[in-house]
């Protein structure tokens, strides 16, 4: 019985230090890929959303749930409401990952997804992409 009680209990603690050890990780993959979506100026709620499903199956990411929504609505209403202050915030979010190589392309890769959704890379995205790449001492070509 104790047994039984106990290791529920050490899962639930195991999968709660990995969702803490992973935070910086979500919030430079949710806003890296924000800032994709709002880099020509305007992201629709059905670029949200679908951002919201992308991250949300990420095996990365696991165990955030709603958390990513509500990472990924605070990042587009900054954005929304000062772009500049909003992208500032997001690109020290994503420094934050910049020792883990893994964590990189886990961003770099999420950002790429959203920026070819539509098809084509859009120039304001490959800015972006360009710019997130160089954070994080990464050439953006090696992943094209």
């Amino acid at each position: 019985m104790f047994g039984k009680m106990f290791g529920k209990k050490a899962s639930a603690a195991k999968a709660e230090i990995k969702k803490f050890e992973n935070r910086d990780l979500m919030e430079a993959m949710v806003g890296g890929c924000a800032l994709v979506a709002f880099a020509d100026g305007e992201c629709e709620q059905e670029e949200v959303k679908k951002i919201d499903e992308l991250l949300r199956t990420s095996k990365a990411l696991e165990g955030f749930g709603a958390e990513i929504t509500t990472t990924l609505n605070r990042f587009c209403e900054r954005l929304t409401a000062s772009y500049r202050a909003g992208r500032i915030e997001i690109l020290r979010e994503i420094e934050e990952i910049k020792g883990d190589q893994r964590e990189k392309e886990d961003v770099l890769i999420a950002m790429l997804t959203v920026a070819e959704a539509d098809g084509e890379i859009e120039e304001a995205e490959r800015k972006e992409l360009d710019v997130v790449a160089q954070r994080l001492g990464m050439r953006l070509d090696d992943f094209l």
